[in-house]
């Protein structure tokens, strides 16, 4: 892994639990992390989807064009996706 992604992937941990835990010790820029931006997701889908990953996915997590896309390896069959995990993660129109 390059020092830059794993730079990104720190900041991004640190900022999305600045997000969910008020009276963080520390300072991190409010802004959403550039990994986001590139990713084209919103602050509050991300700390949504981190917040309650249990809730909203069972065996896959992705945008849902792609698990769509994916079947299981034993039985062949399709993945589903809860209905707030496809509405968190559709791509725009």
């Amino acid at each position: 892994m390059s020092i830059t992604l794993i730079y990104l992937y720190q900041n991004l941990l640190d900022w999305t639990a600045r997000q969910l835990v008020s009276g963080k010790r520390g300072v991190t820029s409010s802004a959403a992390p550039s990994i986001l931006v590139r990713l084209g997701l919103e602050q509050s889908t991300w700390c949504e989807s981190v917040k309650d990953f249990g809730k909203l996915f069972c065996r896959v997590a992705g945008r849902p064009d792609c698990v769509d896309s994916m079947r299981c390896h034993r039985t062949h069959r399709r993945y589903h996706l809860r209905r707030r995990a496809r509405e968190l993660l559709k791509l725009p129109d």
